[in-house]
């Protein structure tokens, strides 16, 4: 009795917990609205130019947002930037909690092309690992994002995208 007790309650949890495809990227689709990544950053480098031009307003600030948008992927794998690190901490650390929970989840950068424009991006090694056996160079792809936003105190404009996911 026991035995046919555990295998329902199993049965039960797994069902309670499972999810269609559809409905774990509906989950993705709430989480990350759908936006024109081109018009973000015009309208984030206006904002940088009018913070540098006006010295009533503070000129270090930030925000964080998540994101989806089409983008293509180039094929281009490198470390990711230094300083591009550091923006990410400054910002997690004000915003989002302790940035310490970004080790190990950020090592190197992908080339996509959105738009017109080509943009690094910082990615996890188990995301990386399944772009590249699922993705090929020039295929187009839904990337989702914590976009990541820092204008400092020496007029640098770091916007930065997080690839939490991406689907074909």
């Amino acid at each position: 009795m026991k035995k046919n007790f555990y295998i329902l309650f199993l049965f039960l949890v797994a069902y309670a917990y499972g999810q269609s495809n559809e409905e774990y990227w509906v989950k993705w689709n709430a989480n990350y609205p759908a936006v024109d990544i081109i018009s973000v950053l015009e309208h984030e480098k206006s904002y940088a130019d009018s913070v540098e031009k006006n010295p009533d307003i503070p000129p270090y600030y930030v925000r964080q947002a998540g994101y989806r948008f089409k983008s293509v992927y180039l094929g281009k794998i490198r470390t990711t930037d230094k300083e591009v690190m550091a923006s990410m901490e400054r910002v997690f650390s004000l915003l989002i909690g302790d940035p310490k929970q970004l080790d190990g989840m950020i090592e190197n950068e992908v080339l996509f092309r959105v738009g017109k424009e080509d943009i690094w991006m910082p990615i996890q090694p188990q995301i990386l690992k399944a772009l590249k056996e699922e993705v090929k160079k020039g295929d187009t792809v839904t990337l989702y994002c914590l976009f990541l936003n820092e204008h400092n105190s020496k007029n640098m404009l770091y916007n930065t995208f997080f690839i939490s996911e991406f689907c074909q």
